[in-house]
């Protein structure tokens, strides 16, 4: 009877000692990541200008108004560039000296053709001769004259449309106007006519302490509340992490990116921001079954590898298998201190 007593107990202490090794330390690890303070920002925010001086025509739009890409959002005035462009284009479209330097090389061709029959009588000097097939390569230079002239006038054309699309002013982002700068009537050089704001994404910067140098990296999640009422919990990725550190504030910058398709989010919001753990994977064996990962220690997102466990495809390994194992041997033992 004590022989089996004791075999109970050593087999208890075993059970326990694998049970604590199943769970981690309260203080291994390193600390978790607290929630910060963050900004939400809108991505891009674009001072919109002329690449042209000159009067301002026309600003069709005006402030808090949406923007697409490549819409006119102002217009120069362009009077002269416009008549400009409509001349350049007649002359492209002009073709009158063409057809009268192609007559007269075909004139010429023929007149060649038919002092060649004298020529070859004798009847026609050898000077007389090399003048004509001289007029004649002459009219042909002529009609690739001005064939070349057509080209560069057509160039010149499409110069003049250039420049006159160079007075209309275009939105290069998607997104609100924040401010105008001028008004109709305005001369305009090089200061700004708009300020334009992108809301979709929208960017999330956030200064985090340089203790967590290397714990957040590109890709991790991150939810972001922003400090204003009715106003739920999104979700943010890790973008960028700067690659130097203040060293009078010991911290570093993370840009996180919040997508933001039906514009609910306003830019320039204050927030809070906690970093989330990596999402497990599940991982299949050669026979299609799924096995769960390896057991990992999360610390706001970092991933402490567990100890390795020999794994078979048969069986998975499960936490608590050495009290399993550990109960059953005393179930035996009982048994036969019983008999």
């Amino acid at each position: 009877m004590t022989r089996v007593l004791v075999t109970i107990l050593f087999t208890t202490l075993l059970a326990g000692i694998a049970g604590a090794g199943d769970e981690p330390l309260e203080g291994d690890g390193a600390p978790t990541i607290p929630e910060l303070d963050c900004v939400i920002e809108p991505s891009e925010i674009v001072d919109v200008g002329s690449a042209e001086p000159g009067v301002i025509e026309a600003i069709y739009v005006n402030r808090s108004d949406l923007v697409q890409k490549g819409e006119v959002i102002a217009q120069l005035e362009s009077s002269v560039e416009r008549a400009t462009l409509v001349l350049s284009m007649a002359r492209a479209e002009l073709t009158t000296t063409i057809e009268l330097r192609r007559e007269n090389a075909a004139f010429e061709r023929r007149t060649q053709k038919r002092n060649q029959v004298l020529f070859q009588k004798s009847s026609l000097s050898a000077h007389d001769m090399d003048r004509l097939k001289t007029e004649t390569r002459i009219a042909q230079l002529q009609v690739r004259q001005e064939e070349d002239k057509k080209r560069i006038a057509e160039l010149e054309s499409r110069r003049a449309q250039a420049n006159l699309l160079r007075r209309t002013i275009r939105c290069p982002v998607e997104g609100f106007v924040m401010e105008r700068f001028k008004s109709v009537g305005e001369y305009v050089d090089e200061d700004p006519i708009l300020r334009v704001a992108q809301l979709d994404p929208l960017h999330v910067e956030v200064i985090v302490p340089v203790e967590y140098l290397g714990r957040i990296t590109p890709g991790m999640r991150a939810e972001v509340s922003p400090v204003v009422p009715n106003h739920g919990m999104y979700v943010a990725t890790v973008t960028r992490v700067d690659r130097v550190a203040d060293t009078a504030s010991a911290t570093l910058g993370v840009r996180l990116s919040l997508s933001n398709p039906d514009y609910a989010i306003p830019g320039g919001l204050r927030c809070r921001l906690a970093f989330l753990p990596a999402a497990p994977e599940t991982t299949s064996n050669p026979a299609g079954n799924e096995v769960a990962p390896p057991r990992t220690a999360f610390v706001t997102g970092v991933e402490t590898p567990a100890p390795k466990w020999p794994v078979s495809t048969a069986v998975a390994p499960v936490p608590g298998r050495y009290s399993k194992a550990a109960s059953k041997r005393t179930e035996k033992a009982t048994a036969s201190g019983g008999n």
